[in-house]
């Protein structure tokens, strides 16, 4: 069996801890909100429901002020000021409940529109950036780091900018109060933010930490679940378990330090934050007794403590969001890596090669993954005219698939030329390019959907008598109107063969009639007998189209107009199956071999 620990152990890459944030990524999210004028108005909204308390205060003040008299018209006195305050707390409330409103319509906004400005940076990048993408990452950007950064602009931002003016209005009440009062702060407010600064780079360090953990157990549990015949095969499903348990307990421990460090920090902040009132409490009450010239009453005491008090508790609300903020920033910076990645080829750009009659030629071509550092095909030069079927054959790794990558653009070549049509595809946009290939590969691809959708794919304009056209051509019909829903099926509620789904594939490129036919071995996994139907379906469909064959069973390419004989990323032999023969070369041995 696997080694468990290993199998879950995160890479040194996934391990890294190096997001740098400037703290205003987070802001740079919003300019991909459609809807910025609604949320800008629920938080001013917000804000100025925020500056009703601190009214409050001011009415508390003058309440105090009016009741510690003593005065016989004292009624008359505080009449008034309870309107005030009833007009004040109606107001807060009116403004309380738009904001609200607007932010539950800003909600599922803002989560699409970042949802889609992300998956069209994902589904326009370039085949190498997948290559070395996991694909888990990719889905953890759209679910889990969106919805980071969404409950910061429609949740924590209304509270944070709500709390500011709290803090902000609070200090300056008190400062026209008493300046006096206000200054004796000073020091406990630097004492607060110094602590905050240092407890936040502790946190931050931890957070990197359990974000990087936590995308890696969501990719790998993602790359397990798609996996999960070949987990069963080879009866691994308890080492994958304790495996994940123990990337689990990884980031347990993360978080419980991390929870010790937001306690540690929460408590000097309350410490500080009563050490404040009571210093402004002792301020106040000297000076009305020792310093009567300053003119403070009672109602300014309560108004002074109140503010501070109000200003105190929103200060440590906003600190309390500042681990919401460094998680949404670091989501942000990859969120940005995401959508600000420029494909090494881009779908639209390039001319548009129109409808072509299907010549391919390769000048001197040669090509190396990304990830790889000995070339794929190397110096590889052939030519195929326009309506030819053609075979590659040859060991596995030779070349034959990279070979058909590159004549659909799927990777820019680091040397020589492709041509189709006399046009070299560097200057054609993939858009344009693609339209005119089809490609069926080994293992059969359906969506989950309808198999009339997954037929009509690539041509979702395509009639009813224009589908079932193609899945008569394709050997499928009969099977699709045996089934209770026909073309309404679901592929996932359904149990079709590999051969039935295989031929739904070559169905779909039927329907797409494009004048190049890629197959990738598209019969190797296939019993005889499927493997029949499916040759016939090929047979009909590829007639006066150029086709490009990749097979391992040479049975399949006998009747090819010319066979292409690969080994170590080029050509070393070329001729029909009788020619080839004569030689007595490779494809001989090939032959031989398989005749065993």
């Amino acid at each position: 069996m696997a080694d468990a620990f290993r199998v879950f152990k995160p890479t040194s890459k996934q391990e890294d801890n190096s997001i740098t944030t400037s703290g205003t990524e987070i802001f740079k999210m919003l300019k991909y909100f459609q809807k910025k004028f609604i949320l800008f108005i629920a938080i001013l909204f917000h804000c100025l429901s925020g500056a009703a308390p601190l009214l409050m205060n001011v009415m508390y003040g003058d309440l105090t002020t009016g009741l510690s008299t003593g005065d016989s018209d004292m009624v008359k006195a505080i009449i008034p000021v309870v309107i005030k305050m009833a007009i004040i707390n109606g107001t807060m409330v009116v403004l309380s409940l738009i904001s609200q409103f607007l932010r539950a319509y800003c909600t599922p906004l803002f989560s699409a529109d970042l949802r889609s400005k992300i998956f069209d940076s994902i589904i326009d990048q370039d085949m190498s950036y997948f290559d070395t993408m996991n694909s888990g990452i990719l889905v953890s950007r759209l679910s889990e780091d969106v919805t980071i950064v969404k409950e910061i602009y429609v949740d924590k931002l209304l509270e944070i900018m709500q709390h500011f003016i709290t803090t902000i209005g609070g200090l300056i009440v008190a400062l026209t109060t008493s300046w006096i009062v206000a200054l004796a702060s000073l020091g406990i407010i630097i004492i607060i933010t110094v602590s905050y600064v240092i407890a936040e780079k502790v946190i931050g360090n931890y957070w990197r930490e359990y974000s990087d953990k936590s995308s890696f157990a969501s990719s790998r549990v993602s790359e397990v679940i798609s996996q999960i015949r070949t987990v069963k095969a080879n009866d691994c499903e308890i080492d994958e378990h304790q495996g994940y348990d123990k990337t689990l307990e990884s980031i347990q421990n993360i978080y419980k330090k991390t929870s010790i460090a937001h306690g540690i920090k929460d408590m000097f902040f309350n410490m500080f934050g009563n050490g404040l009132v009571a210093i402004v409490c002792y301020v106040a009450c000297y000076l009305i007794i020792r310093k009567p010239k300053h003119q403070l009453v009672p109602g300014d005491v309560m108004t002074i403590m109140m503010s501070l008090m109000f200003a105190s508790i929103s200060s440590t609300q906003i600190f309390s969001c500042s681990d919401s903020f460094r998680k949404a920033n670091i989501s942000s910076v990859k969120i940005l890596e995401l959508i600000n990645r420029k494909p090494a080829i881009s779908r639209r750009s390039g001319s548009d090669i129109g409808k072509i009659k299907g010549d391919i030629e390769f000048k001197e071509v040669s090509f190396k993954y990304p990830s790889s550092q000995t070339n794929a095909v190397e110096k590889l030069s052939f030519s195929i005219k326009a309506g030819e079927t053609v075979a590659f054959v040859g060991e596995s790794g030779c070349g034959k698939s990279t070979t058909l990558q590159l004549i659909q653009k799927f990777y820019d070549i680091n040397d020589g030329q492709i041509l189709i049509d006399g046009h070299d595809i560097k200057d054609v946009s993939q858009v344009s390019l693609r339209n005119n290939i089809s490609c069926v590969s080994q293992t059969p691809i359906l969506f989950s959907m309808s198999i009339e959708d997954n037929i009509k794919y690539s041509v979702d304009n395509a009639t009813d008598d224009e589908v079932i056209r193609a899945a008569e051509i394709g050997n499928c019909h009969q099977f699709i109107n045996e089934l209770q829903q026909k073309y309404q099926t679901d592929v996932t509620q359904t149990s079709l063969s590999g051969g039935q789904k295989q031929r739904i594939c070559i169905s779909r490129a039927i329907l797409t009639n494009a004048p190049i036919l890629l197959l990738d071995e598209a019969t190797a996994s296939l019993d005889a007998q499927s493997e029949n139907l499916v040759q016939e379906s090929i047979e009909n469909f590829r007639k006066e189209k150029t086709t490009i064959i990749v097979a391992h069973r040479l049975s399949t390419v006998q009747n090819a107009d010319k066979i292409f004989v690969f080994s170590k990323g080029t050509i070393i032999e070329s001729g029909t199956h009788k020619e080839l023969l004569e030689k007595s070369g490779a494809y001989a041995e090939l032959v031989k071999y398989q005749l065993k």
